[in-house]
């Protein structure tokens, strides 16, 4: 088969199931099923028609706005569509074409759909966490469960071993020293439970070579992030200031100094959702007093090297680096300091 009409093939279908990926994406965080309704429009809920769904050309040929009500769509849309098309063209090249000419297709096949798989959860997980500071279980623990249930349809096989104590040891390396030591320690969490389970989900397909790198590579840049935004928010000019405030102002500013929070909103099984912080810190809690979510308001004049980062995108970022350029990223570091 020309390579031609694999990279085509992988392109086109790694572009469908982007459509599917923006539907995890809008849904899953919003608790709703990725099956029914079928796809409709954000907007006014209007059932979108096949013709019009196609994946990228739908979206260039409305310009980025929707035929039902004019309402503007969001650019996730083809970003993520086309991000997934190219990821499976890359797998396809590093698991298909680039095998020696007795591979096995079938052999060949089936492991870059189980991989496919895996960097669609890390494209889904990205998305998510980046706007809701959260990453699905869906992807999290159904993957992990993907990874582990097929160590014998990859090819060549994996040390199941290694790929066990990569979603073990990743989880437990964040969810101990990150997340429960952290908070101990210091008030916070250094991290999220959702970021321990999504290493876990690294693990379990890239072993535990591929977690510490995904771990360290990604709390890397990460920090990178976090200092180039740090600089250039504080490069930004400061807004003007407002007018001196009358004695009257003054007297309701010093209301606002005196805030008190509502009652706790309680449910019937128990669950509390509680407002502090003046009104920005959000925390619901089970029956037993354990933080099940919670959202802190990002305050626009705080320090930016003190604002909550998603950590996701990075990790995400981490385990593609290793899946496609692993072995000489960590020959370079070892020809670089040893």
């Amino acid at each position: 088969m020309p390579a031609w009409i694999v990279r085509a093939l992988a392109f086109v279908f790694g572009a469908l199931w982007g459509s599917f990926f923006n539907v995890a994406i809008y849904r899953w965080p919003r608790e709703l099923s990725v099956v029914s309704p079928p796809s409709h429009c954000p907007h006014c809920k209007t059932e979108i028609p096949p013709y019009r769904n196609i994946p990228i050309l739908g979206w260039l040929m409305l310009r980025g706005k929707t035929a039902c009500c004019g309402q503007k769509l969001s650019p996730r849309y083809v970003l993520v569509e086309a991000t997934s098309a190219l990821l499976a063209v890359a797998l396809a090249e590093r698991f298909i074409l680039a095998q020696d000419a007795n591979a096995s297709l079938s052999d060949a096949a089936i492991t870059t759909l189980l991989f496919f798989f895996f960097v669609g959860g890390l494209l889904i997980a990205t998305f998510v966490d980046a706007e809701w500071m959260e990453i699905p279980d869906e992807v999290s623990i159904g993957g992990a469960a993907l990874g582990l249930a097929t160590v014998a349809l990859r090819h060549p096989s994996p040390d199941a071993v290694d790929l066990a104590l990569g979603a073990g040891g990743g989880f437990l390396t964040v969810q101990v020293l990150l997340v429960w030591s952290w908070e101990r320690l210091t008030g916070r969490r250094g991290m999220g439970e959702g970021d321990s389970k999504f290493l876990m989900f690294i693990g379990a397909f890239l072993g535990w070579k591929g977690a510490i790198f995904a771990l360290v590579g990604g709390a890397l840049q990460g920090m990178i992030y976090a200092l180039v935004s740090g600089v250039a928010s504080r490069a930004r000019p400061e807004p003007p200031r407002p007018t001196p405030a009358t004695e009257t102002d003054g007297e309701a500013l010093a209301d606002e100094d005196h805030w008190v929070p509502p009652a706790p909103l309680e449910g019937r099984d128990g669950t509390k959702a509680t407002l502090s912080d003046g009104g920005r810190q959000l925390t619901v809690e089970d029956a037993k007093g354990r933080t099940l979510w919670e959202h802190v308001a990002v305050d626009p004049d705080a320090d930016p090297m003190r604002r909550a980062i998603p950590f996701g995108p990075f990790l995400a970022l981490g385990a593609l680096e290793f899946l496609f350029f692993g072995d000489r990223l960590i020959e370079a570091y070892l020809d670089l300091f040893l």
